[in-house]
């Protein structure tokens, strides 16, 4: 009984364990039609080798949200394009927070709330993959966001979700996502538990004190 109410107790007040990222994919199982090709070996690396980003192999389309408040971090972690390719922290931002002239693991952080996450990447002027859409039509045409992995180490530094971004391929499924790639992670607020919480965790350690007071009574 003890146990059982010890238990129950702890439940109510872990039950938000499962907040963060998450990835909502708008096209499974897109083929590169391009070998990935980053600046950073240390990326290809962490990706499994040639063999898991090589043509041929597949990866989802989407975008990033979140289901907790709290500070997003986004790295540059490599490239490869024609373009000077740009990220924008927000979508509504006119200066980009992260360019290809950075150096690898350079870091930009915003704190955030609840939903999809509101960067955007940048390829040729005007040419705009936002994160915050609802469907692939919403992207520029040609470009698009892909997950590349998630919980990767990569130059001593783990990222939640590695995303790259597509700026030149004829359709927004056609490529290989090495034009920019970033690491994101979210530091999140811990919550404050509601008031019913609060007043089913009061009644478990009521029932945890009267239960070792039973216990403690002596036979008659």
């Amino acid at each position: 009984m003890k146990r059982t109410v010890l238990a129950f107790a702890l439940l109510c007040v872990t039950g938000a364990a499962n907040a963060g990222l998450s990835f909502s994919t708008l096209s499974a199982g897109v083929v590169r039609t391009e070998a990935f090709n980053t600046d950073n070996a240390a990326v290809t690396a962490a990706l499994g080798g040639l063999g898991a980003v090589a043509v041929g192999s597949t990866l989802n389309l989407g975008y990033l949200q979140t289901d907790q408040a709290g500070t997003v971090s986004y790295s540059y972690l490599g490239q490869e394009s024609g373009y000077t390719d740009r990220f924008y922290k927000l979508s509504t931002d006119s200066v980009p927070a992260l360019v290809e002239a950075n150096a690898f693991y350079t870091t930009a952080s915003l704190a955030t709330g609840t939903g999809k996450l509101d960067f955007k990447f940048e390829g040729d002027t005007g040419r705009f993959a936002k994160n915050n859409v609802s469907s692939m039509a919403e992207w520029a045409s040609g470009t698009s966001i892909g997950l590349l992995g998630t919980n990767l180490t990569i130059g001593g530094n783990t990222y939640q979700y590695v995303i790259g971004y597509n700026d030149s391929a004829g359709a927004a499924t056609l490529g290989d996502w090495d034009d920019f790639v970033i690491g994101v992670n979210l530091s999140t607020v811990t919550p404050v538990p509601e008031p019913g919480t609060h007043a089913m965790l009061l009644g478990g350690l009521a029932l945890l004190g009267l239960a070792g007071r039973r216990r403690m009574r002596p036979a008659a």
